[in-house]
């Protein structure tokens, strides 16, 4: 899909799907993104300096209905954790509300209901028998008392103590579940991942996110900046978009090894790791006007190391016409 969006005289102009990374380093356009995107798809009324954001955003040249998602903004590990809580518009709270209408808990919340009558049937005779007031309990009662729950670790800790490795393993399954229970059109949304997991964790954590997606109608946003911050495979090349000077969007696999065969400076067979490889340490820069090579940053790293008696080596020494091709502004 095309996700167009009108930013003041310009349209931002990306791929979608449902795992969509947005890299690069340009962050008031990725602001933006994700703005006209989380509005759209929420239910709360524009106010009068959104009205820019007002049917901004475009799918396939058409503006998609706010209700065609159910989105969610996740911009750091405390919105993790509000999603796992009990609170009636957690994702956890919306599964125990399923899970209490259910057939199941039917006749165990009856017992509980009939228990607690009798309970306060004896509060009132002990303390208001001569009152005109009473305690009164309802069955709304009942459930207001269950989402009014804490949820803590095993140990009884507060689960802000866990790592983010653990919170995020817990979201994956509630999201499952909820998804099982409740089967609707979910749109989670994280921002600067880079800022609370580590590249690994990202890694992985988008791999879990792709296997839900396949199987459900939940779609996935992420952003990140820094280096190492991004997760490739041929199936979602194409939805990674690099928003720097330029908005770029990821051509196929085989597009972009095709142009590394005919256009690389020296002889070499590029196949499908060897890209993956250079993307991870090149993508974010894609797009940006007058890019540097830190070189002086190398030097200095290799004298310090010197003094330290650390050898320092090239993991690939360029060739010549390689460094022909970085020193020529117009090699192509």
């Amino acid at each position: 899909m095309k996700l167009s969006i009108a930013n003041y005289n310009e349209n931002i102009e990306i791929n979608f799907d449902v795992i969509t990374q947005l890299c690069g380093q340009n962050l008031p356009i990725k602001n933006t993104i994700v703005d006209s995107i989380c509005k759209h798809f929420s239910n709360d009324k524009y106010k009068d300096y959104e009205e820019r954001l007002i049917d901004n955003i475009l799918i396939d040249g058409e503006v998609p209905g706010r209700k065609q998602w159910e989105c969610c903004r996740i911009s750091n590990k405390d919105d993790i954790l509000a999603t796992i809580q009990m609170n009636k518009g957690s994702i956890l709270g919306k599964c125990i509300k399923e899970s209490i209408n259910g057939f199941d808990c039917q006749n165990d919340l009856l017992e509980i209901d009939n228990i607690l009558l009798r309970i306060f049937d004896r509060f009132n005779q002990v303390m208001f028998s001569q009152q005109p007031i009473e305690l009164q309990y309802t069955q709304e009662d009942l459930f207001s008392m269950i989402q009014q729950t804490s949820v803590r670790t095993k140990d009884g800790e507060d689960i802000h103590v866990l790592p983010v490795e653990d919170v995020l393993k817990v979201f994956i399954e509630i999201v499952t579940m909820q998804q099982r229970m409740i089967p609707e059109k979910r749109l989670y949304v994280f921002e600067n991942v880079d800022h609370y997991m580590n590249e690994a964790c990202y890694v992985n954590f988008v791999k879990e996110c792709e296997k839900i997606a396949k199987l459900s109608n939940i779609w996935f946003i992420f952003t990140t900046s820094l280096k190492g911050y991004i997760y490739i495979s041929p199936d979602n090349i194409e939805s990674i978009n690099v928003i720097n000077d330029v908005v770029y969007s990821m051509p196929a696999m085989e597009h972009i090894i095709d142009f590394a065969n005919k256009y690389y400076p020296i002889s070499r067979i590029w196949n499908q790791d060897d890209v993956i490889q250079i993307l991870k340490i090149a993508i974010h820069d894609i797009g940006k006007r007058e890019a540097l090579l830190q070189s002086d940053e190398l030097v200095f790293l290799k004298l310090m190391n010197d003094t330290l008696d650390l050898k320092t080596y090239w993991e690939k020494r360029p060739s010549t016409p390689e460094i022909q091709c970085l020193l020529d502004p117009n090699m192509l």
